[in-house]
């Protein structure tokens, strides 16, 4: 049996986590990063050079603004990506369901290039932004999110 996979990501970086069964422990094995939104601002090309229009009468000088942000396209193209790695792992039946964490934005993101949820294999979608949480936290967010697809670890009783 192919085991359930946990995307938890956002516009910056992505960790794959694996389930073998319902109460199995989780492993992460893999991580993809966004090389434009990570690091420091320095780092990452922060100077904004936007297009002018020169005025026909006059010197005047007009921002022209894109219509997309710099910031959208980079999460757009890293959804993207992401999506390709996920439809190729569904090609090679290397997962049975997929469980997708995202903060709300960059979930709707990743749906859009993920296409038909249901032919991608998505049992389930959680808009929250978890993804720099330990894996035990992490996993605590999900099991209570679907609690049918994954157990509860049990409470220990008071003493």
């Amino acid at each position: 049996m192919s085991p359930n996979w946990i995307l938890v990501c956002d516009a910056a970086r992505a960790r794959l986590f694996v389930a073998s069964d319902r109460k199995s422990a989780w492993a992460e094995v893999a991580g993809y990063a966004n090389p434009e939104l990570r690091g420091p601002v320095t780092a990452r090309n922060s100077g904004r050079t936007v297009p002018r229009t020169q005025e026909s009468v006059g010197s005047a000088r007009h921002v022209i603004e894109p219509r997309e942000s710099r910031k959208d396209r980079s999460a757009r193209s890293f959804a993207r990506h992401i999506a390709g790695e996920l439809q190729d792992a569904r090609a090679h039946r290397r997962y049975a369901r997929l469980f997708l964490v995202a903060p709300p934005r960059f979930l709707g993101v990743l749906c859009d290039e993920l296409g038909d949820l249901k032919a991608a294999g998505v049992a389930g979608t959680l808009g929250k932004d978890v993804v720099g949480l330990q894996a035990e936290t992490l996993a605590q967010h999900v099991r209570a999110a679907f609690p049918r697809d994954f157990a509860m670890e049990p409470k220990r009783p008071a003493a």
